[in-house]
C-alpha cells in the first residue's frame, strides 16, 4: 500500500511540474499524443469487443444467458467508445479556449 502511494505522489508531483518545465507547446503536443494513443487503442479494443460480442450473439445456439451476455458486451463497449470520444472531443474543445 505504501509503494501505491509513493508512486501516485511521484506521478502526482510529475504532472503538475510539466508545465512549470516544458513550454506550453510541448504540454500541449504531449497531450495531443496521449489523447490519439487512447483513442486509438481504444478504437481497436472496441472493435475486437464487438467480433466478441458478435460471435457469442450468432453463436449462442438458444442459450438465453449466453445471448444475454453478448448483447451486454456491444452495449458495454458502445457506452465506453462513446465516452472515450466524447472525452478526446472535450480535451480539443478545452484546448482550443486555452
Amino acid at each position: 500500500m505504501n509503494k501505491t502511494k509513493n508512486k501516485i505522489s511521484f506521478l502526482l508531483v510529475a504532472v503538475l511540474l510539466i508545465p512549470v518545465i516544458a513550454s506550453a507547446d510541448a504540454v500541449t503536443s504531449t497531450i495531443d499524443n496521449i489523447t490519439s494513443w487512447i483513442v486509438t487503442i481504444s478504437t481497436g479494443l472496441a472493435i475486437l469487443m464487438y467480433t466478441v460480442g458478435g460471435f457469442l450473439w450468432m453463436s449462442d445456439t438458444g442459450s438465453a444467458e449466453r445471448s444475454k451476455m453478448a448483447k451486454s458486451i456491444i452495449v458495454s463497449t458502445t457506452i465506453g467508445l462513446v465516452i472515450i470520444l466524447l472525452a478526446a472531443g472535450l480535451t480539443s474543445i478545452i484546448r482550443g479556449f486555452v
